[in-house]
């Protein structure tokens, strides 16, 4: 079955593209993931640079997929908060000990 698509949209995100890929609307998705559809389309739109790990969770979740697939690279990049400390920690010096889940 040949993916559904809504009118004018374009899969310029991993979302959108995993949506597609699947056949489901945006309304489809955004219902299933308890979002509202212009919330949803922000997010496949890439119009939010901190998106919701929920929203997103339950996105990978409804599409079958895992939540790495759906985080967009520029996501992955550290964010700066506070311009007196523009990048990341240096693990040295922050870590008092060794992680051991």
């Amino acid at each position: 079955m040949p993916a559904r698509r809504d009118p004018g949209t374009k899969a310029e995100s991993r979302l959108a593209r995993a949506r597609m890929a699947r056949g489901v609307t945006q309304e489809e998705l955004a219902d299933a993931i308890g979002v509202s559809l212009p919330t949803y389309r922000r997010l496949e739109r890439k119009q939010t640079n901190n998106p919701g790990l929920r929203y997103l969770m339950n996105a990978a979740l409804a599409l079958g997929t895992d939540l790495d697939v759906l985080i967009e690279d520029e996501w992955r990049e550290w964010m700066v908060f506070d311009q007196q400390r523009p990048a990341p920690p240096m693990p040295d010096e922050f870590w008092r000990r060794p992680y051991r889940p």
